[in-house]
């Protein structure tokens, strides 16, 4: 698991990539405002409110009311007032959703798909699922999305490709499910993604893993640790680093001592994380040259790992 500092940093990189979306949206707005008579806003939009009800209806269990804001009629009607909404003050649509840890246990409808222009969805730390207990794949249509957070949900099955077609997208997060990842090809199609993270998922079996990390060219912050990566098909000594600034291996298996050739690859880093990845051998010069770095942890190598200091 993560400590306290590096989900800080990931929180507050996917706040970013969030206030970002939401500048982008108020000055490309539609020019018209949905007014009363009297000048005042109006509210949410009957279709995206009928959206989240029908969203709130397939919920079995909402351990803390967190959804108890969310009514169909009377003075709470308005969906740009319901907890974990809100909605751009120009156009009333639903911009974000933000569910994060409330308890919530059932499926994810796929009405969230009537949210067309839906820039942040945050589901992650609830007990919910799709088809036999799969990531849906419809989610992979929200293409306005710039930040998805699905954390700790307990996906199960294949990672399905779809979210490769949210090419807007900037912030992943599906950290500690229990998915397998066979292919990550469908990252190569996320130009925009600034911060990823996969960790406490098995990515043993997704062999291109290093490659779709090469393709993937604004990434700046990843977390891979407790992914069961290993080094012995040498994959890390073809990955390129020299973007990453926020990097996180941890709890993986590189015994090998080819598997230290890639720091000299990452001179922009600032934030990195190798505890306990069985890491031996010297480590190269090019480690004096990050003068970036403020955050570095080796911890639990078995004192295999050495460095020279000047």
């Amino acid at each position: 698991m993560y400590t306290t500092a590096a989900k800080f940093l990931l929180l507050m990189a996917t706040a970013a990539c969030t206030c970002l979306s939401v500048v982008v949206v108020a000055a490309d707005a539609l020019p018209e405002r949905r007014q009363n008579d009297a000048g005042g806003s109006i509210g949410c939009w009957p279709k995206e409110r009928d959206a989240l009800l029908a969203f709130k209806e397939v919920i079995t269990n909402d351990t803390y009311n967190s959804l108890a804001s969310w009514q169909p009629a009377g003075r709470q009607s308005d969906c740009c007032r319901w907890k974990g909404v809100t909605c751009s003050s120009q156009t009333g649509h639903v911009l974000r959703l933000d569910l994060w840890g409330m308890g919530l246990i059932g499926q994810i409808s796929s009405s969230l798909l009537s949210l067309e222009h839906l820039e942040s969805l945050d589901l992650g730390w609830n007990i919910l699922h799709g088809h036999n207990g799969c990531l849906p794949e419809f989610l992979g249509s929200l293409k306005n999305l710039r930040s998805l957070n699905l954390a700790d949900i307990s996906f199960t099955g294949i990672m399905p490709p779809h979210l490769g077609n949210l090419t807007k997208l900037e912030c992943l997060d599906l950290s500690y499910n229990v998915m397998q990842f066979t292919d990550l090809s469908w990252l190569t199609h996320l130009s925009s993604l600034l911060c990823l993270d996969l960790s406490g998922n098995n990515l043993s079996m997704a062999l291109d893993w290093s490659n779709a990390i090469n393709a993937t060219p604004a990434l700046e912050i990843l977390f891979l640790s407790n992914c069961s990566l290993q080094s012995s098909n040498q994959l890390l000594t073809h990955i390129n680093l020299t973007k990453i600034k926020f990097l996180d291996l941890s709890y993986n298996y590189f015994g090998h001592p080819i598997a230290t050739c890639w720091l000299r690859n990452i001179t922009s880093i600032q934030y990195l994380h190798l505890d306990e990845t069985y890491l031996y051998g010297p480590f190269p010069e090019s480690l004096g040259l990050m003068t970036s770095l403020f955050d570095l942890s080796f911890t639990d190598n078995d004192n295999k790992a050495t460095m020279t200091v000047d």
